[in-house]
């Protein structure tokens, strides 16, 4: 009988996948904007959230998500991010940081002056960021997580490419999954800067070495 039941059991999860996964869609996308800052999108739509809207928007909203909409089969939360030491003045030294995010990745930048790198790795968990009820995230369905930015991306382990700079990995909800990309930012103001600095300091230097000969 016990094996009975477990057959039924897993042949019943099997079916509720089957169904589910052709009727709701999951999909978080990260934006990344010129000023450095972030918009974390989060979209869920389909016939497995009749009923569920409600509670998921509690969620995501006590998450720190904002600009929540409900309709009876799709909810879309939008969560800003800005994290400390990203300004562009900040920028100007070399170094750099690094932030880690519930949902397991790393964001990082780094900052060689004339360039940054702004990077984001790690593994990615999902059902962090979803809020989706538990006897969802079991039933395996699948997730696609979107990174775009202003800038080219160096490297990335992306599934795919949407257009130029949109990043986009195919994955499942409810098992984690590496995410690596890599954009990288030129600074043209700082290069003139400093091409500038260096041409008052050459100048400088060159008027006091021909002082020191007149003298």
């Amino acid at each position: 009988m016990r094996i009975g039941r477990k057959l039924f059991l897993a042949a019943l999860a099997l079916v509720l996948a089957m169904v589910l996964s052709s009727c709701l869609e999951t999909e978080a996308k990260l934006t990344w904007h010129e000023d450095g800052s972030m918009d974390l999108t989060v979209r869920l739509e389909g016939d497995a959230l009749a009923g569920q809207t409600g509670e998921i928007a509690s969620q995501l909203r006590a998450s720190g998500f904002r600009d929540i909409r409900v309709g009876a089969e799709r909810l879309t939360a939008v969560q800003p991010l800005k994290l400390a030491g990203w300004d562009r003045l900040s920028g100007w030294l070399p170094g750099r940081v690094a932030y880690q995010d519930p949902s397991g990745l790393i964001f990082s930048r780094t900052s060689w002056v004339v360039f940054e790198d702004y990077a984001l790795s790690g593994t990615l968990d999902a059902g962090r960021v979803t809020e989706l009820p538990s006897f969802v995230k079991a039933l395996v369905l699948p997730f696609v997580f979107k990174v775009e930015a202003p800038w080219p991306a160096l490297t990335s382990n992306a599934t795919r490419v949407e257009g130029e700079r949109t990043y986009v990995w195919e994955a499942t909800l409810g098992r984690p999954f590496p995410v690596h990309v890599v954009y990288r930012r030129w600074y043209p103001e700082r290069i003139a800067a400093l091409v500038l600095l260096a041409a008052v300091m050459g100048t400088v230097l060159w008027r006091r070495s021909r002082r020191r000969r007149r003298g």
